[in-house]
């Protein structure tokens, strides 16, 4: 069998770790909260370390032995302290750091006996690896990507390494007199750390370059104002809402809300205000809806908000909900003034449709906003065609309307109008309006 030249070996490893070190060391100026900053330490403490145990013989074992170990101790706490601050969670720092002082304080005793050494020494690396293992597991699910799946196998793999180099030092005691001497065994060891040197490492940085991806990802589907979810966002959760109501055959809904006369409050209060009244809104949908509706900014004072698995009768609940809900609070400026908010509704069900795309939907909702436009604002109106399902797209006034700012307007034939005061202060939460309707329907 070849047998490499273990204080080479040693070279290498002292090489990967130093040139990843300085990459981890220069992200981590920018993102020293992303647990890099730990890591790169880790790396510089691992060239350290490797470069005591090619030292040995050379400078005290003081040294090379104990300060060399109490490093590759601290190698495994610096990187289960990176993970932890990754995973935004308190480091159990009892739990690692003290195999550091354990390693402190027992290899000055163990220093005249190697195979005490290497067996202390295996036990207590592989129980930091498999904290480190854990940890990495335990939020694998709110853990976007791969990364952290090659650092778990990393570690699992020097887990295996360490026992093979505690095995092979036991059964070739007497070939094995010390770290640095050649022989089959530390030579698969240390060139597979090497490998798993470079894995791990891996790990780490798409671990970082997939949370930075996952927050543009999610940077991109928000509206930066309202922290809703924006334009193209609500485009394509209608298209995946649609198709799942179609094959389920379940119902959904739509409103489509604007706020009423929003050019007088900025030209009255300026752009300022009128972010803040956006956000205003933005917060009174969120905070009417379920968890699985989907409310967004369509653009401007414009809204939308797809209601899955809801009738249209839940729909128009809902609506004249957040009307009575918008209109008795009015918004408290920075300054502390109130300044009155209405805003009209337009409500659409793909019940009204025959077979409807994401584009009749939306067509639909508007066209029963501009109806509530057109009726005196600050009310709730219904889309209804004209004629059955699919024969067009048209909302309609029917003669037994009532005043603006009263009651929904009804236009479905047959269609009841639905009566206000429906629902308590709109800081009262969505529970008072689903206690009949749980979902909306």
């Amino acid at each position: 069998m070849v047998v490499a030249h273990v204080p080479t070996l040693f070279m290498v490893i002292m090489a990967l770790s130093a040139t990843l070190a300085m990459v981890l060391g220069i992200a981590a100026r920018r993102q020293l909260r992303e647990g890099m900053g730990y890591w790169a330490l880790g790396l510089l403490a691992h060239t350290v370390t490797y470069l005591l145990f090619t030292m040995r013989g050379q400078v005290s074992d003081w040294l090379s032995v104990v300060l060399g170990n109490v490093l590759l101790s601290c190698v495994f706490a610096l990187f289960t302290e990176g993970v932890c601050q990754f995973q935004r969670r308190r480091p159990p720092r009892w739990l690692l750091w003290s195999p550091v002082v354990l390693v402190a304080i027992l290899f000055p005793v163990l220093l005249p006996w190697y195979l005490a050494r290497v067996a202390a020494g295996v036990f207590i690396y592989v129980v930091q690896s498999l904290i480190l293992v854990l940890i990495v597991l335990q939020r694998r699910k709110e853990t976007a990507g791969v990364g952290q799946y090659f650092l778990a196998t990393g570690f699992l793999v020097l887990i295996a390494l360490m026992l093979l180099q505690g095995v092979g030092v036991v059964l070739y005691r007497n070939e094995i007199k010390s770290i640095l001497t050649s022989h089959w065994v530390p030579s698969v060891v240390f060139l597979a750390s090497a490998m798993c040197t470079m894995v791990v490492s891996l790990g780490l940085i798409l671990m970082a370059k997939e949370r930075a991806d996952e927050r543009n990802r999610k940077l991109a589907m928000r509206d930066e104002l309202t922290g809703l979810i924006n334009r193209r966002s609500l485009l394509e959760s209608l298209e995946q809402q649609l198709a799942m109501a179609k094959r389920q055959g379940q119902p959904l809904a739509l409103l489509m809300i604007d706020i009423d006369y929003f050019k007088q409050v900025n030209d009255t209060y300026g752009h300022l205000t009128g972010d803040e009244v956006l956000k205003h809104m933005a917060q009174a949908i969120a905070g009417r809806t379920r968890a699985q509706d989907l409310p967004g900014r369509l653009g401007g004072e414009e809204f939308l908000v797809i209601l899955p698995n809801t009738h249209l009768q839940g729909a128009m609940q809902l609506a004249e909900i957040l009307r009575q809900g918008i209109e008795g609070n009015p918004f408290q400026s920075a300054s502390g003034q109130a300044i009155a908010i209405t805003i009209s509704l337009g409500v659409a069900g793909q019940s009204q449709l025959k077979d409807p795309q994401c584009d009749d939907m939306i067509s639909a909702a508007d066209q029963a906003l501009y109806l509530a436009k057109q009726n005196g604002r600050n009310r709730v109106e219904v889309f209804a065609p004209l004629s059955p399902p699919g024969a067009g797209l048209q909302a309609q006034r029917l003669p037994e309307r009532v005043h603006p700012g009263g009651d929904i307007g009804a236009h479905a034939q047959g269609a009841t109008p639905f009566a206000a005061g429906l629902a308590g202060p709109f800081a009262g939460g969505v529970d008072a309006h689903l206690a009949a309707q749980p979902t909306h329907r």
